[in-house]
């Protein structure tokens, strides 16, 4: 049970709702607070301390790498004056233009008068930009980036740099800035139940849900076989009476500690992120497998995948997470188990992108090769949009023969997560890689076992899911995400 200070928000999810005009207030000041703001400016060339490397290849295209310069920067926005120092890399193109692309550092701080002495005032843009130089010198570049330190820290820039034409890198030529300063990407968190009030579960399925010592506990009576998962599930709704938006561009992510799990069956614990009466999700966690069940706005359940673990997953002391990441008509689910004592730390992690199409799923003889749980009821993925807007559940799933001891589920800290940084999903993957031959293309397949069957391997590219293999040599390895032009 946390004992910690979340902001107000946290008061309308639990049902204690503020005035209106109280909560039309904060919602205008927190707008005014995110508002972008717009600049224009100028710059100049001040030195070039490394003029950079020419390059000539054997085709005679030309390249240039790692010419370094200086500018001054003068905007109407003081946190957007400065000194920059811009580093080049280019391709020279056939009709004389050049591809131009690279890093910028801009200082924050002021200028004298003659524009030759500069005082920082603290604070650092750190860009990157891509662009194109014309055949007579003259610039487009875009660049994007993030500040850090000063009263920038977490900002975001976009700007567009423009120069007319020229030869290169002469100071007396300005470069014109139009840009924007947006507020730093929304990151929140707010807790919707540390279970430490008495609170109304509506239980769904079959046993009991209520608050035990500070925590939220679900207790299944399973007295009946196994045949589908609606027969042997259980959980209770923990959400607001609206819901929750998820929409375009940001990141909803819903944890729960799962404190502890029974381990008597094949039994899994379950967080739920449902639309009401319509399509839902509930990420699944059994000791050595996990998976991701949908329903449609019929009820008609689907698997969209099931992985095994190469580790057991413990049922004590890890979070469930579920985030949804809408780019629209899409929505990606990131599902993960982080280890308790190391949040940082995913146990397990796996992403996957629902469309509005009918997606890839597992049939009933597939989930049982992966799993040995024979279920039926099973149907293949609906053509319908996803959710956006949802509530959050609790609870647990049972694989029984109706003759196992009654199941228990304990968690606590529920938590909602809002980004607008999507989530990057980690999953186990293998890099294949072979020479081109020069008479014969290639096809890949995969199998079960070295005997066979073989099956062709399909690298499909999903609209609005950037995907990319990453060969590691290393024990550990660290991943971001940032802007880029």
């Amino acid at each position: 049970m946390k004992r910690l200070l979340y902001h107000s928000m946290v008061r309308q999810t639990l049902g204690c709702s503020p005035p209106v005009a109280n909560t039309a207030l904060f919602l205008l000041a927190a707008s005014m607070l995110r508002a972008d703001t717009p600049y224009t400016g100028a710059g100049w060339i001040t030195s070039v301390p490394v003029p950079g490397i020419w390059c000539t290849n054997a085709q005679g295209q030309v390249g240039m790498r790692g010419n370094a310069h200086l500018a001054r920067v003068q905007c109407s926005d003081p946190r957007v004056t400065g000194r920059r120092t811009v580093f080049v890399n280019g391709g020279a193109q056939v009709d004389g233009s050049s591809v131009l692309y690279g890093a910028a550092y801009q200082e924050v701080g002021t200028w004298d008068a003659a524009g030759t002495n500069f005082t920082a005032a603290g604070g650092m843009w750190e860009t990157s930009y891509r662009g194109a130089m014309g055949a007579d010198g003259s610039l487009d570049l875009r660049i994007v980036g993030y500040g850090w330190g000063g009263t920038i820290d977490g900002l975001r820039i976009d700007e567009t740099l423009t120069r007319g034409p020229g030869p290169i890198l002469d100071p007396t030529i300005p470069y014109d800035f139009v840009g924007t300063i947006k507020p730093a990407p929304l990151n929140t968190i707010e807790l919707v139940n540390d279970f430490s009030r008495p609170f109304t579960f509506p239980a769904y399925g079959k046993g009991a849900c209520f608050n035990a010592d500070g925590q939220f506990h679900a207790v299944g009576t399973f007295p009946t076989a196994t045949k589908t998962f609606d027969d042997t599930y259980l959980f209770g709704q923990q959400c607001n009476a609206s819901g929750w938006t998820v929409t375009n561009g940001l990141t909803r992510e819903w944890r729960a500690d799962l404190v502890g799990l029974d381990d008597n069956a094949t039994n899994m614990a379950e967080l739920v992120v449902s639309a009401y009466q319509s399509t839902g999700y509930g990420f699944l966690k059994g000791r050595d497998f996990a998976l991701l069940l949908k329903w449609s706005s019929q009820l008609r359940n689907t698997v969209l995948w099931c992985e095994r673990t190469t580790v057991p997953l413990p049922h004590t002391n890890v979070i469930m997470a579920v985030a949804l990441t809408r780019q629209d008509p899409n929505v990606v689910i990131t599902t993960r188990v982080l280890d308790k004592a190391d949040p940082n730390k995913a146990l397990f992690a796996h992403s996957y992108l629902d469309t509005p199409a009918s997606d890839t799923s597992l049939t009933a003889s597939e989930l049982q090769a992966l799993t040995g749980m024979q279920i039926t009821g099973l149907f293949p993925d609906a053509a319908e949009p996803p959710p956006n807007v949802v509530g959050v559940c609790l609870g647990l799933f049972q694989y029984t023969n109706g003759k196992q001891p009654a199941p228990t589920a304990v968690y606590d800290n529920l938590e909602m997560r809002t980004s607008e940084i999507p989530l990057l999903g980690l999953e186990r993957a293998v890099r294949l890689s072979w020479p081109a031959s020069p008479s014969v293309n290639y096809a890949v397949q995969s199998a079960p076992a070295v005997q066979g069957p073989y099956t062709p391997v399909e690298d499909l590219a999903m609209p609005g899911f950037n995907q990319m293999t990453v060969p590691m040599s290393d024990p550990a390895g660290f991943f971001r995400l940032i802007p880029a032009p």
